[in-house]
């Protein structure tokens, strides 16, 4: 069976039979004061597109964790000079989106799937929110993310209303639930964005995240905004296990 086989036969069955499941009528993110996110990002940036208008916006209640070391994202560079770099533009984005902490794992660049071990050294037991990216991302990596949460989730000790979010990356949501309005804060994003000054010289994205703002911001009727799908524990957990295990 070929990959249009496998995405026409497998996957949207479903994903339709998932979303007749939940309620994806978009309504409002807004996170409380006395509420903590904890935002993933397989890699440096992936932060500052997804989430960064988020991030700046509610910069107090957000730890940002960056999962790999990034060494395949600049192959002009050493290894050792490539996570260097990634690092520290991963670092000064969050400065600059005011985030409560950043911090990166360093789990090899393209194989997250194997970080587990690193990421359950993560205490989880206080969050309201974890975001990650979509689970149907064209990138390996960032589908990844939704199955160590999911084995994060059966392992460690967390709040029972967990909201499980997830952001876009390189692959759009197809019905988000959740919106926020960015609009105070979309400059801060497009200077977090910015800030990955090495994968902005490679491709410059910033155009096509602002404008993806500029789009998400329609059915709310803002300037800007960001897109995300929220969901509750059991239905994280079925939609993994429905597609991937």
């Amino acid at each position: 069976m070929n990959l249009k086989q496998i995405v026409f036969n497998k996957l949207l069955p479903k994903l339709y039979k998932f979303y007749l499941s939940v309620n994806t009528k978009q309504t409002p993110l807004y996170i409380r004061e006395d509420e903590n996110a904890l935002l993933l990002a397989p890699h440096a940036d992936d932060e500052s597109i997804g989430a960064g208008g988020t991030l700046a916006l509610y910069h107090n209640n957000f730890d940002v964790i960056c999962l790999t070391n990034g060494i395949k994202g600049l192959k002009n560079l050493s290894p050792e000079e490539a996570q260097k770099v990634r690092g520290e533009e991963f670092l000064n984005a969050m400065q600059i989106a005011g985030v409560r902490s950043a911090k990166v794992l360093n789990i090899p660049d393209r194989d997250v799937i194997a970080g587990y071990d690193k990421l359950a050294e993560v205490d989880i037991s206080n969050y309201d929110y974890i975001f990650m990216p979509n689970l149907i991302d064209t990138h390996k990596d960032h589908k990844s993310v939704a199955i160590l949460v999911k084995k994060l989730l059966e392992n460690k000790v967390h709040k029972d209303s967990i909201q499980l979010v997830f952001y876009e990356v390189w692959s759009t949501l197809a019905i988000p639930n959740r919106v926020v309005n960015i609009t105070d804060t979309v400059q801060v994003k497009a200077k977090m964005l910015e800030a990955h000054k090495s994968q902005m010289e490679l491709r410059n994205y910033l155009p096509a995240s602002i404008g993806l703002s500029q789009y998400r911001g329609l059915i709310p009727n803002v300037p800007n905004a960001e897109a995300f799908l929220a969901l509750d524990e059991k239905t994280f957990k079925n939609l993994v296990k429905e597609i991937y295990i």
